[in-house]
C-alpha cells in the first residue's frame, strides 16, 4: 500500500501577483535612483597633500577654494585650466597669493576632458605625482569621470574638492535651479558617454537643457 498522499490540486502562483512584485520592485527603484540623483553628482573628498592644484573654470568660488587649499599648505602650485572662463578679478588674485612661476595657465582646453587630458600631460613633462582637482560639488561626478579616463593606467594621485555652491543636493527637485543643475550634468555625462565633447558638443548639449529643463 503507497503511503504517500495523493496531490489532487497544485496550487498555482497568480500572475497578477508576480506582475504586481516586480511593478513594486521596479518602483523602489526609480523611487531610489530619483532620489539619489543630486546626491551622486557630489564628490568632495579630504584634501591632502598634492603637488599641485587644478581649478577648471565655469562657476564663482572654485578659485577662492584652491587659494584656501593655497593658504592651509597642501599646495604652492596652482593650475587655471580654461583661463579665459576666469574673470580678471580671480586672476589677479592668483597673482597676488602665488609665486608667477608658480602659476600655470591653460588657454586650450574646451572642455572636462580635454582639461583633464591637459593636466596629465602637464603633470608628466614635470614630474608631478599628486594633484588636487577643484571644481563645483554638483560638477565633480563627471569631473572625477573624465579625470579618471584620461589618467587612466597612470600612478598619479587625484584628489577632488566640490566648493559649495546654492545646488540642492539631498532635495534636488525643490528649486528650478537645482532642477536645472541635475538634467544639465545628466544630459552631459551622457554626452561624455557616447564621446561628445567640445564647444560643438556642448551646444548642443545645451539646446537639449534649454529644451527640457529652461
Amino acid at each position: 500500500m503507497n503511503d504517500n498522499p495523493i496531490v489532487l490540486f497544485k496550487k498555482k502562483a497568480s500572475p497578477y501577483f508576480n506582475r504586481k512584485r516586480v511593478f513594486i520592485v521596479l518602483g523602489i527603484l526609480v523611487l531610489s535612483v530619483f532620489l539619489y540623483a543630486g546626491q551622486w553628482l557630489i564628490v568632495d573628498q579630504e584634501p591632502q597633500q598634492a603637488d599641485v592644484i587644478f581649478v577648471l573654470s565655469g562657476a564663482d568660488g572654485r578659485v577662492e577654494e584652491a587659494l584656501t587649499l593655497v593658504g592651509e599648505g597642501f599646495s604652492d602650485s596652482i593650475v587655471l585650466t580654461n583661463a579665459r572662463g576666469f574673470s580678471e578679478l580671480e586672476h589677479a588674485r592668483v597673482k597676488k597669493q602665488v609665486a608667477s612661476n608658480n602659476i600655470y595657465t591653460d588657454y586650450k582646453s574646451k572642455s572636462t576632458l580635454a582639461s583633464a587630458e591637459y593636466s596629465k600631460e602637464l603633470m608628466e613633462n614635470r614630474n608631478m605625482s599628486s594633484a588636487i582637482i577643484v571644481s563645483s560639488d554638483y560638477h565633480m561626478r563627471r569631473t572625477k569621470l573624465n579625470y579618471e579616463r584620461a589618467f587612466k593606467g597612470s600612478d598619479i594621485e587625484l584628489v577632488y574638492i566640490g566648493t559649495e555652491s546654492r545646488y540642492h543636493s539631498l532635495l534636488w527637485w525643490s528649486d528650478k535651479y537645482s532642477i536645472g543643475v541635475t538634467g544639465s550634468e545628466y544630459i552631459k555625462l551622457i554626452g561624455n558617454f557616447v564621446g561628445i565633447h567640445g564647444a560643438l558638443a556642448k551646444k548642443t548639449l545645451y539646446e537639449f537643457d534649454n529644451y527640457f529643463f529652461s
